[in-house]
């Protein structure tokens, strides 16, 4: 389980880094953070977790600095073990999710549901689209996908089509020999969608095990395909009084 936990978080670690290099925000790593000490993207933390006896340092101190300073709007942390209570530090609890893994060969698909035609989203046109879908937020998509991600072998748009409306869709990140799914969007509720998805992954990009986070509701179900829950997560948020 230990070593599953680690893939997720390293996988996650190189989903950041994908994002972060692609404008240009500098990251760095110690044996037990991941972090960046420049104002980040949103949705996107400025400190994970890589060890559970993590405690706020002398890092912690520096970005908790330059947010004062830089007057940045707000600033999180992702713990990748759900042990800290960061309240006494001004931060929040913003959600608490479960580390999943699935093994291809545990893979069951659910024969139920509108089966949905999948691509893997190659030119700036179909990425607009597929921000859309997303999310309505137009300019939050443009923010953190920018086009020249289609270009990075680390990563992958995934869209479902309904005809030629894109309805569904994620994307995916590769980091050793495991994929990553994020930013997951169906247009309704079940796991008939995620089977629909992870078969297209497994058939058009590797069959290769598949981590993530989702919240504890979503798991119990995503279970029925074959995952596992392998761990639980927080992140804390603190942000500027308006």
């Amino acid at each position: 389980m230990k070593d599953k936990i680690e893939k997720a978080i390293r996988n996650n670690n190189g989903l950041y880094e994908a994002i972060f290099e692609n404008h240009n925000i500098k990251h760095h790593q110690t044996g037990s953070i991941w972090y960046s000490l420049e104002k980040t993207l949103p949705l996107y933390s400025n400190l994970v977790t890589a060890s559970k006896h993590w405690r706020p340092d002398e890092i912690f101190n520096s970005i908790a600095l330059n947010y004062e300073q830089e007057k940045w709007d707000k600033w999180s942390i992702k713990d990748s073990f759900a042990v800290l209570d960061l309240s006494g530090y001004g931060f929040t609890r913003l959600f608490d999710a479960q580390w999943i893994y699935l093994k291809p060969a545990d893979f069951i698909r659910s024969g139920e549901g509108k089966k949905l035609s999948y691509e893997i989203v190659k030119t700036e046109a179909a990425l607009s689209r597929w921000r859309l879908a997303w999310d309505a937020d137009e300019e939050l998509g443009k923010e953190i996908f920018d086009a020249r991600l289609l270009d990075d072998r680390r990563v992958w748009f995934v869209a479902g089509y309904n005809d030629k409306e894109i309805v569904s869709g994620c994307f995916v990140n590769k980091t050793d020999d495991v994929l990553g799914l994020s930013n997951f969007f169906t247009p309704d509720e079940g796991v008939n969608h995620w089977s629909e998805m992870i078969g297209f992954i497994f058939d058009s990009i590797e069959r290769s095990d598949i981590v993530g986070y989702e919240r504890k509701e979503l798991v119990a179900e995503l279970q029925s395909l074959g995952f596992e829950a392998t761990g639980n997560l927080t992140v804390w948020l603190k942000k500027r009084d308006s």
